[in-house]
């Protein structure tokens, strides 16, 4: 951190979160900044991150693996996959019969030659 303090977007991703979040918690007196003169015009210095609002850094390097499961574990797992699997299926197959009584009836509407409207309204011939 420079003696300037940190800009909204370096805070920003100090912190892991949107540009916006950060001005909420500045607004919300979350975090605490000073305005200061900017090539734009004022612009906000953020001069120290509150600890809690901080990103947790994992103890050790294996941050990007995934952790250590027994084959119970596993197999639970794929037993919940493939119950939800299942469950998805039904409900795809509900949905796609809908689909289908729908555009029955769509057919229906449509290939009736019903006399235009204002015909009907005025009982012309058609």
């Amino acid at each position: 951190m420079s003696r300037q303090g940190l800009t909204i977007a370096q805070a920003a991703k100090e912190l892991g979160v949107s540009t916006r979040t950060v001005r909420r918690f500045i607004k919300s007196d979350k975090v605490d900044a000073e305005l200061v003169p900017g090539p734009f015009g004022q612009e906000y210095r953020i001069l120290e991150l509150p600890v809690d609002l901080q990103k947790k850094k994992p103890l050790d390097n294996t941050a990007g693996q995934t952790p250590v499961q027994t084959p119970v574990q596993i197999m639970d797992i794929i037993r919940e996959l493939q119950e939800r699997n299942l469950t998805l299926a039904a409900q795809l197959g509900v949905t796609t019969e809908r689909i289908r009584n729908l555009e029955s009836k769509v057919k229906l509407l449509t290939g009736a030659k019903q006399r235009p409207w204002w015909k009907r309204l005025l009982r012309l011939p058609s």
